[in-house]
């Protein structure tokens, strides 16, 4: 990529501009594959296919690290082990000496802290991928980093960009990139009877499902919650919670408690998607925090009507009777009436999905989101002699 000065390209409030085509270092520190681990590696993938010279520290053997070598991606195994690990932010700031990096890129909470100090005095670009709306911490280290002039933030919503506007950063310094799935990556010739089949479900029972870890503010005690008043209706249907995470005994328990075993399915983490959204009837996505949701992009690209709650970035995605239904966070009730709302009214289902299957291919492929991120790139600067600067 060639960057050149440009006062049509470049923000008016940029403090750097990038005379030469940068070397980018992209830093993870996430040991697990989740949603932000997938951006990362599309994003490194596509800035490679433009010609983007980069390279990719990540934790020793984490799938990230794994998956972005098998995709040529040179990469650097880093132990990150909290964001005060000077060790790894020594290991970090060689690379960037070694690579003559002149734009490092962090992705997460841990890599955002780690790069300030790799970075230290050396005039190089430092960005930071925002993927959550949590509020940013009052703390005194938080605000240093967070309000650090040298940085611009890639909000991955409109919501999160509100929350780190809320938090003090000056809205000059953020640039909303959403996140992008590859729409090819599915073949879309998985029959919705393999879920049926696979689960022993009837084919006149409707599937409601969901994506994602279980943690607590993805809200699935809210959709268990909802449920047995799903259920008073429609009887037979059943509800899919995939993923893994620290939540799966309580949410056991929880439906237990309210003896809807024979309703629930608890499938942990699995790599065949496809069978999942091939099967569902129905998305449902009760997170009372989220800063966008991949695993929502997914569902309307399967043309599958959604119900999500009016939170973070979710109505970037779901438009409230255009692309989907918008509830209230954290209440069951109003979730299950538009979940019995969808399954009574199969024209407005299927009106929600074609819509919501056009719109996530419009504005939320992976493709849209590498170059949204070139475009945020080109407005930040370096000088011409920050490649040989020390630090």
């Amino acid at each position: 990529m060639r960057v050149e000065q440009n006062s049509s390209s470049i923000s008016r409030h940029s403090s750097f501009v990038i005379h030469h085509s940068p070397f980018i270092l992209h830093i993870d520190s996430g040991r697990e594959w989740r949603g932000g681990q997938a951006q990362v590696l599309n994003l490194c993938r596509g800035l490679k296919a433009r010609g983007v010279s980069l390279v990719l520290a990540a934790q020793p053997g984490s799938p990230l690290l794994e998956r972005a070598a098998k995709a040529g991606i040179e990469t650097f195994p880093v132990a990150m082990r909290g964001e005060f690990d000077v060790v790894a932010a020594h290991r970090l700031r060689r690379i960037i000496q070694q690579q003559d990096v002149t734009l490092v890129h962090a992705h997460d909470a841990h890599a955002h802290a780690l790069a300030r100090m790799a970075v230290g005095r050396r005039r190089v670009a430092l960005v930071v991928s925002r993927r959550v709306d949590f509020p940013i911490s009052e703390g005194f280290f938080s605000r240093r980093k967070y309000l650090d002039p040298r940085i611009h933030y890639f909000a991955i919503s409109n919501g999160v960009r509100d929350v780190l506007v809320m938090g003090g950063v000056p809205p000059e310094r953020i640039h909303v990139v959403p996140s992008g799935v590859d729409p090819n990556r599915f073949t879309r010739q998985t029959p919705p009877s393999d879920l049926r089949s696979q689960f022993g479900i009837p084919e006149s029972a409707p599937i409601i499902g969901t994506i994602g870890s279980l943690v607590e503010h993805k809200g699935h005690r809210y959709l268990i919650e909802a449920a047995p008043m799903v259920l008073g209706r429609h009887p037979n249907a059943r509800f899919f919670i995939v993923g893994e995470g620290e939540l799966r005994a309580d949410l056991e328990a929880r439906i237990r408690e309210k003896n809807l075993r024979a309703a629930f399915f608890l499938p942990g983490f699995r790599e065949d998607l496809e069978t999942f959204l091939s099967g569902f009837d129905i998305f449902v996505l009760p997170s009372h925090l989220e800063g966008l949701c991949t695993s929502l992009i997914d569902a309307m690209l399967f043309r599958l009507p959604a119900v999500g709650c009016d939170t973070g970035g979710v109505p970037d995605l779901i438009q409230h009777e255009k692309t989907g239904l918008l509830v209230e966070p954290r209440n069951p009730r109003s979730l299950a009436e538009a979940l019995l709302r969808l399954l009574e009214d199969q024209p407005l289902a299927a009106r929600l999905g074609e819509a919501a299957q056009a719109h996530a291919l419009t504005h939320f492929s992976a493709d849209a989101m590498v170059e949204q991120t070139l475009a945020g790139y080109n407005s930040l600067v370096i000088s011409p002699t920050a490649r040989n600067g020390a630090a």
